[in-house]
């Protein structure tokens, strides 16, 4: 007898489920997915223990004949395309025909569906075993999938859910996504009787944000939007000062536009480029290992994107994967410094109570938002402003614990970190003259020679270039050794051994195709962080006036290259509330 032999149909579809259908979230997703391509206004998720025991999610969409029902649980049966050609230009967010029969090969499930001509609703069954008819039964126009019992007879998966508590948040979540690209929409979520999520349809992505995310959050976006050749990109940011551990409120989606009755902006997708892209963006005002929050929907033009690259629709592959990141980092980066800019006249009752970052002041709740309700177009009411004078008018108090400089302002007191700030000065400074003509360079009189391990050499030849613009000139002799013949003259004189050390370290983990503008950016910021004053130094009122003055000069002086603030600051208002004035 042969050593190969084909599966069992009922195991071949369990297999194919496990692609499809993780936890109890991944049931939601595509079932609210398929409601909100049948045009459905209301989605009603019903969770029993975590969504383990029992997900019952309902719309008011169009329904389905009973034909098409049973059809639909058929592996590979869409209404969403007929031939391979409509994938260029598939508007769903379903289109591979698995949900349905991937959730009853690990589940047991009803459907009810009617449409809105007929009399009476369609009732199919389906377990592991098939699909079949269950007869007829009144109902509300639209589809009710009721999935029991998910994963009873698969315990290998079972034992690998985690608590209801846990996966409800999953859930949570899951649908919190799919409500962003489609505001007009509303959503609930119910868990073993009670409320988790009301969120009634609105008119627009801004609207739907405030819902969904905290006050102080939602007050702090600012819009974004631009287009080249075809491609764009909008959406909301979120201010640097406030990251994250994980990427996790960074959101990204393809835009469909409006199709049919229900508004949907587009599919939510977890794209590396999309977030290299934004993570780039944020460059030098986010610290390494932190995350910020944005909401980005990116344009693709037809053809230029293939969807059909995961089970489960969460990854796409772009064709011209360049075009993606000329258009998003240059977008952020150009409204980060917008709202980051020092600006003149920023009314003083508009800021907020507790101590804050210097360069950020709260918007007001009541600017209005873009209207549309086929996507998110952005708001021009809210900003980041500056306080209303630069730092160069600032009066110079004393230095604190020989690092921090204290200095007063009209009614309000500021604390800068005097690393960060001379960090941030120095790092403009170098990135501009890489941008002209290279940085300034000292040549060594005998090339000096570091001990690196061999990958931190690979990673340094890989961005041989981008080193010699930054002034360290050099090549690698041998596989664990590299020899540098020039150096910033800002560094001259100091440990550039380190440097090199700590750069290459640096540049190793981002990968050694991080691309050249980032590990540009990397390089100057490392070279700035060794040429500056350090926490420990003292300074003369003279250096400090200088700094306050070059701080003004600056296109960002919020963070240092590295992300971390600059400056807090504490109105006069809170420094006499300490003291119960």
């Amino acid at each position: 007898m042969g050593r190969i032999a084909v599966l069992p149909p009922a195991v071949q579809a369990q297999i194919a489920a496990g692609e499809v259908v993780e936890r109890p979230a991944s049931v939601v997703k595509e079932l609210v997915e398929n409601a909100l391509d049948a045009g459905a206004r209301y989605v009603d998720v019903v969770l029993h223990g975590g969504g383990i025991d029992g997900i019952v999610v309902r719309d008011d969409g169009e329904g389905m004949t009973g034909d098409d029902a049973l059809l639909a649980f058929a592996r590979h049966a869409t209404s969403k395309l007929a031939r391979l050609e409509d994938l260029d230009g598939v508007a769903t967010l379903g289109f591979r025909g698995e949900a349905l029969p991937s959730i009853a090969s690990v589940a047991t499930v009803r459907l009810v569906t009617r449409r809105r001509e007929d009399a009476r609703a369609a009732v199919i069954d389906a377990d592991v075993i098939g699909a079949r008819s269950g007869g007829v039964a009144g109902a509300p126009v639209g589809t009710t999938v009721d999935v029991r019992g998910l994963f009873a007879d698969v315990p290998a998966r079972r034992k690998f859910l985690r608590t209801p508590a846990t996966e409800v948040g999953h859930v949570a979540e899951a649908i919190t996504r799919l409500a962003a690209a489609a505001p007009g929409v509303g959503f609930r979520l119910e868990h073993d009787g009670r409320e988790v999520l009301a969120l009634p349809p609105v008119r627009d992505l801004g609207t739907r944000l405030a819902q969904v995310l905290d006050r102080g959050r939602h007050a702090a976006l600012v819009p974004v939007q631009a287009e080249i050749g075809g491609y764009s990109v909008t959406g909301f940011l979120g201010r640097p000062s406030e990251t994250l551990a994980s990427a996790r409120l960074i959101w990204t989606y393809m835009r469909f536009g409006t199709r049919g009755a229900g508004p949907v902006a587009g599919r939510w997708v977890r794209d590396r480029l999309l977030l290299r892209a934004v993570l780039d963006g944020y460059a030098s005002l986010v610290m390494r290992g932190r995350y910020p929050l944005a909401v980005l929907f990116l344009g693709v033009p037809a053809g230029e994107v293939d969807v059909n690259v995961h089970p489960a629709k969460l990854e796409v592959r772009f064709r011209q994967p360049r075009a993606i990141h000329t258009l998003v980092v240059p977008a952020l980066r150009q409204r980060l410094a917008e709202g980051l800019a020092p600006t003149v006249g920023a009314p003083a009752e508009a800021r907020e109570s507790p101590p804050r970052y210097v360069f950020f002041a709260p918007v007001r709740d009541d600017e209005e938002t873009a209207p549309g309700p086929g996507g998110p177009e952005p708001t021009s009411g809210t900003l980041w402003t500056a306080a209303p004078k630069g730092f160069g008018s600032l009066r110079f108090v004393g230095q604190l614990f020989d690092g921090y400089l204290l200095c007063e302002g009209e009614s309000r007191v500021v604390l800068l970190d005097q690393h960060a700030a001379h960090e941030r000065v120095v790092f403009e400074r170098l990135r501009a003259e890489a941008q002209a003509l290279g940085v300034e360079r000292d040549r060594l009189l005998v090339p000096e020679t570091v001990m690196l391990p061999p990958a931190h050499v690979a990673v340094l030849a890989e961005h041989g270039a981008t080193l010699e613009a930054a002034g360290l000139e050099g090549e690698a002799f041998g596989e664990d050794t590299w020899v540098l013949r020039t150096v910033p003259r800002l560094v001259h004189g100091r440990d550039v051994g380190e440097l090199l050390r700590t750069l290459a370290a640096e540049l190793a983990e981002d990968g050694a195709s991080a691309a050249a503008e980032r590990a540009r950016d990397a390089t100057l910021a490392r070279i700035a962080c060794h040429s500056v004053v350090r926490v420990g130094q003292r300074l003369e009122a003279s250096e400090v006036r200088a700094l306050l003055e070059a701080m003004d000069g600056v296109e960002v002086a919020a963070h240092c290259p590295h992300g971390r603030p600059v400056a807090a600051e504490l109105t006069r208002a809170q420094l006499e509330a300490l003291f119960r004035r």
